[in-house]
């Protein structure tokens, strides 16, 4: 029987993004995303560190009801607070909507800018999202009394 994974939160989701890039180290350029080719071992960028953070709490497909709404807000969350960490500070609605873009898509579009700058390395990009990590007001458990998901 498989083990049971704990609940996703957005500091496990940072945590497991910054292993990851600092496992694969930090890519730039513009010729870079192609999934299917890349790996475990690829250099990758921010984004796809992120995407490979979430992908470690994402609950197995044959779970069922609550661990998928855990999962649903520390996805966003976890995306929320990198990207404004990678901002310096709260992103602002006005960004996204004068670009005509989700607001999903404009936090994406700042991991991606913020580690294809040139001066960028591995270290810096680990650093940040553990600091980003660290900022997540709660690690625990989404279920518990309380929490925005317990209502």
């Amino acid at each position: 029987m498989p083990t049971r994974k704990l609940p996703a939160t957005p500091a496990r989701i940072l945590t497991a993004a910054a292993d990851h890039i600092e496992r694969v180290g930090l890519y730039h350029g513009d010729h870079l995303w192609q999934p299917g080719r890349m790996g475990d071992t690829a250099p990758c960028t921010v984004l796809h560190a992120w995407e490979r953070g979430v992908r470690s709490v994402r609950p197995r497909w044959s779970v069922r009801g609550e661990p998928w709404n855990i999962f649903q807000r520390a996805l966003f969350d976890s995306l929320v607070v990198l990207s404004n960490q990678v901002n310096g500070r709260p992103v602002s609605r006005v960004r996204w909507r004068k670009l005509r873009l989700t607001e999903d898509a404009y936090r994406r579009t700042l991991l991606w800018c913020w580690g294809d700058e040139p001066e960028r390395n591995t270290a810096e990009a680990a650093a940040m999202i553990r600091t980003a990590a660290a900022l997540h007001p709660s690690d625990g458990d989404h279920s518990i009394l309380g929490s925005p998901l317990s209502r």
